[in-house]
């Protein structure tokens, strides 16, 4: 059930990602938006789904946990915009290997890292919410679902030409940051 779920995600992933041309855009504008909707609540009742049986939760805890998500998916959000802007800065950089700026390079790798701390803290804020109503157990088996799920993400990037790395964003024949 995880590897289905996981695989309607990457392919909503790819979806919202795949460019379209204007008029294409234009005819499937309306309709697509309502496909991709209905799409997300698929994954949404699954993954609800998944996480209520291997974790052992009742209704007041999925309902929490829902709550708890919503807050943090967009500070998450925010910090993997942040980081792929970083990355996509970083690339241009060190693609133009004639003309790089050490010290913009230098300050781009320094904001990898601190983007990488906030994200750390980011996480320890969310276990800490989770505290409040999950045991430690439901807690750690939640951990292991998301990393499961990333891992399997990481696996359909590699076999799509994406090796893995710690962040996911690396692209063949690019170089590491990127």
């Amino acid at each position: 059930m995880t590897t289905r779920f996981v695989k309607v995600g990457f392919v909503m992933a790819l979806l919202a990602a795949a460019p379209l041309s204007t008029s294409d855009a234009q005819q499937r504008g309306r309709e697509g938006r309502a496909n991709r909707e209905q799409l997300e609540a698929r994954v949404r009742a699954r993954l609800a789904n998944l996480l209520r049986t291997q974790l052992g939760l009742n209704d007041e805890q999925m309902r929490q946990l829902s709550e708890v998500n919503q807050r943090f998916d967009m500070q998450r959000r925010a910090v993997i915009r942040r980081e792929m802007g970083t990355r996509r800065s970083l690339r241009e950089l060190v693609l133009k290997q004639d003309s790089a700026d050490s010290g913009r390079i230098e300050q781009l790798i320094a904001d990898q890292f601190r983007i990488e701390r906030e994200r750390i803290d980011l996480t320890e804020a969310e276990q800490r919410e989770l505290g409040k109503f999950l045991t430690p157990s439901q807690r750690a088996r939640y951990l292991g679902v998301q990393e499961q799920i990333r891992r399997e993400m990481d696996q359909m990037r590699f076999r799509g030409g994406t090796p893995p790395d710690s962040g996911g964003a690396r692209r063949k024949g690019r170089p590491p940051g990127s």
